[in-house]
Order: C-alpha cells, then structure tokens, then sequence
C-alpha cells in the first residue's frame, strides 16, 4: 500500500481553503495551508460595520451544485436562499427592466420588437464552431445585433465587469457555446439539456452563507485545524532531490505544491517559461463600493440587483440590493447597496479618489434607483488587481501553462484566474485537484 503524499499549499483563500478541504476527504491527511494573512478567505472577508455586512468580492452561492454542494457540507457551512434572488434587472434607456427567472423575461422591454424577432430566428441560423470568438461577435452572430449585443454586454458586465468584445466567449461562457456546438443552436441546445434534465431535480438557485464569506472561511479553517497557517509569507520554492522545498517562516518540504494565488502571484514563485506565461495574466481593476441608510433614503426594489446596461455609459455597472435578497445584511428598518463600478470598460475608476468616487457613484446609483439617496454607512474597496479576465487567447494562455505544468513533477495551479471566477468553479477545481493528487 502506497502512503499518501505531503502536500503544501500556498495561499489561504477560498480555492486553498476547498482544496485543503478535498484533499483531506480524499484521505490526504499530510496537508498544510500558508497564508500570508491573519484571517481565512482572501479577498473574501465579510466587512461588518454599524449593524451592516458587505461582502467586499463574491457573496451569494449558486446551489445546489454537483461540487460546491459537497464541499460545503464537509466544511459544515449553513447557507439560506436569497429572498427573490431569482428576480434580476437591467437599467437601460432610463429605467429599471425587471428579468424574471422564467420565460416571461423573453417579453421584457429590453429591445425593440425587430430585434426580439431577430433573436425569435436564432434556431435558423446555421451554426457552425469558430474556435476563438468574443463573446459580443458570438451572441450577436447567434442573437442578432439587437438583443444578442445586449445579453453580451449584460454577461460580461455582470460577471466578469469585464469587455464583451474582448473576452473569450468559449472561455468565459462555455456553457453557452457548448450549446451551438451539441445542437448547432442556443435555442435548440437548451431545449434539449431540459430535456435530458432528471424529473425534479431542483433548480440551482442564489444562497447566502450563514455568517458571509467570512463565515464560511472561518468554517473551512476550522475544519483544517492547526493544518492552516497563517501569517506565513512564502520567500521561494525550489524543485530538490524529488521534493518541493518550500521557504517561509520555516523551512517545509512537500511531494506536491499547490500554488493556490493569482497567476501574478505564483509567476513571482515559479520563475522561468512558466512565470514569463503567467505574467501574461489579465485582469480589470474595480472599485467596490457599499451604500447604507435607512429604507426611506435608500428605496430597494425586491430582487437581486441591476446590471447597467451599455447606453447608461456610467462608471457604475451594476448595483446589487444587498438587503433585499439578503435581509441580515443591514439592520432593521435599513438598506444596504452594493455597487461595482470600473472594470475593463473603465479601468481608470479605481483611481478616482473617495470623493469623486462617493460623488459620482451615488449620483449614477439614484438615478438608477429613481430615488435620491442620502448614505449613512459608506465604505470603499478598491480592487486594483481586480477580476481575471478570460480575454480572447485565454484557452492558448490555459494550455500552455497546463503544458508547462504536466513538466513539472508536483505543482498544481488553481484559483480564480484560470477555470472561472465563481466560487463553484472554485469548488469543482478542487475536487479535481484532491482527485489528481490523491491517485498518485
């Protein structure tokens, strides 16, 4: 019987903490996490003030998921639905445009009635498999100009803050284009993996963390026990003798590294054609900002929030009711907002000082909520490294890195820059991962 490796893993946030996690289920008990930071989580530390919680990255759970569901139980991490967190909306043309999480959201007043026949034609159109397109070029060949170009504005904006005319569309959406390649049509795709899907298998809906993101990391770290480390600062790391030799508070030695840190990051590490790759990493500076007051300054409709559509030309992309669909996120008789604003469209935002960013924002956020506001809780978090974004090329940057790695015997990568920005992505790279290592 083989003995199961030793495994070091660098970087305590969500995607170091779940890997931990997995591995330690896969029966890899040797496993130590270092963390340069005090506390568990990363960037995703719950910010608790005055009575209001804002998750200053991500803070909602898409479940139940085939990865992140498991995880989660492992950790012994409660979760509870979002209030209406089905219940989306775009500002455009100087409204809010309510998307309802069912067919009914095909009528909304997002486009003209030309563009929504258009778009009704999309099974027609003959499909065909183009190995590298954006996302805007993509859905716009699919949908038409008209709704295709907002839907594609709308993705990107919303998950990635990203440009949709520069990110990939197999990169970052390949659920979508999945459905071209399987059935040569968006349209008919769908259809035909609702089809496929199990007789009332649920939904996967929005959750929240009992205790936020901070809550959850603080579950993972005490699952992990004295196996997490903080305050560690990793100096080097070094291929020897068949082992990876780690240099930090103290000297480590691991058959399998882990460098579960932005690409920047580990190309800091790696050194050579790997880190020259790295490097190559792209990502959007946003700025993250939470508005709090009392419900008659801030009026929040129900819902999850609003992304803003391309003809708002704000430097605000989208806003979300943070104590709509989360009600403990600000206190009673209170609202809590939160806006993402920059990103690649508008990357100079993160150096806007607080005061701009407090002016300017708030004025886009009343006139996207038709209401003045008056904030009494204000905080702002400026992510200058921002969002990874899987830009066009970002499959070619993917395997070279994954070439590159497979020649170096014991180092795994994970993290949000590489397989998807969400945390089941984050999940599901895990469980790869413990699978991988765990199998010899």
């Amino acid at each position: 019987m083989t003995s199961m490796p030793r495994v070091v893993i660098v970087g305590g946030g969500l995607a170091g903490l779940f890997t931990a996690s997995e591995l330690m289920a896969a029966g890899v008990d040797d496993v130590v996490v270092l963390d340069r930071g005090r506390e568990p989580g990363g960037m995703t530390r719950t910010i608790q003030r005055d009575g209001f919680s804002l998750e200053p990255a991500a803070g909602t759970l898409l479940l139940p998921h085939p990865h992140l569901t498991p995880v989660l139980a492992r950790l012994g991490a409660g979760v509870a639905a979002a209030v209406d967190g089905g219940l989306r909306y775009v500002f455009t043309r100087g409204r809010l445009v309510a998307l309802p999480s069912s067919p009914k959201a095909a009528f909304a007043p997002l486009v003209p009635w030309s563009a929504k026949l258009r778009a009704a034609a999309e099974p027609l159109i003959k499909g065909r498999q183009v190995e590298e397109e954006s996302l805007d070029a993509f859905l716009r060949r699919r949908l038409g100009g008209g709704l295709g170009g907002m839907i594609a504005w709308v993705a990107a904006a919303g998950v990635f803050a990203g440009d949709p005319a520069r990110l990939s569309a197999r990169s970052a959406f390949p659920a979508i284009t999945g459905l071209e390649d399987e059935a040569g049509s968006i349209v008919r795709g769908g259809v035909r993996r609702l089809r496929k899907r199990p007789k009332g298998a649920p939904r996967p809906t929005s959750h929240v963390p009992l205790g936020g993101m901070t809550g959850l990391a603080v579950a993972a770290a005490a699952r992990l026990g004295d196996r997490l480390r903080p305050g560690w600062e990793v100096e080097s790391i070094r291929r020897q003798g068949g082992f990876w030799e780690i240099a930090a508070t103290d000297r480590l030695q691991a058959d399998h590294l882990v460098l579960a840190c932005r690409p920047s990051a580990a190309a800091r590490l790696v050194g050579g054609e790997l880190a020259a790759v790295l490097r190559n990493a792209v990502s959007a500076p946003v700025v993250v900002m939470g508005l709090g007051a009392a419900a008659s300054m801030l009026p929040l409709p129900p819902g999850f929030g609003a992304v803003v559509g391309p003809d708002a030309r704000t430097a605000t992309l989208g806003v979300l009711f943070e104590s709509s669909y989360a009600p403990h996120r600000a206190p009673e008789g209170a609202s809590l907002a939160k806006i993402i604003a920059g990103g690649a469209t508008r990357p100079d935002v993160v150096d806007w000082d607080d005061d701009r960013l407090l002016s300017e924002v708030s004025r886009e956020v009343a006139r996207i909520l038709g209401s003045d506001i008056t904030p009494s809780f204000i905080e702002i978090v400026r992510h200058r490294e921002g969002i990874p974004q899987y830009d066009l090329g970002h499959r070619d940057w993917l395997r070279n890195i994954d070439e590159l790695v497979a020649v170096t015997p014991g180092l795994h990568l994970t993290g949000w820059g590489y397989r998807g920005v969400g945390v089941a992505h984050l999940a599901t790279d895990a469980t790869r991962l413990a699978a991988r290592i765990a199998g010899g």
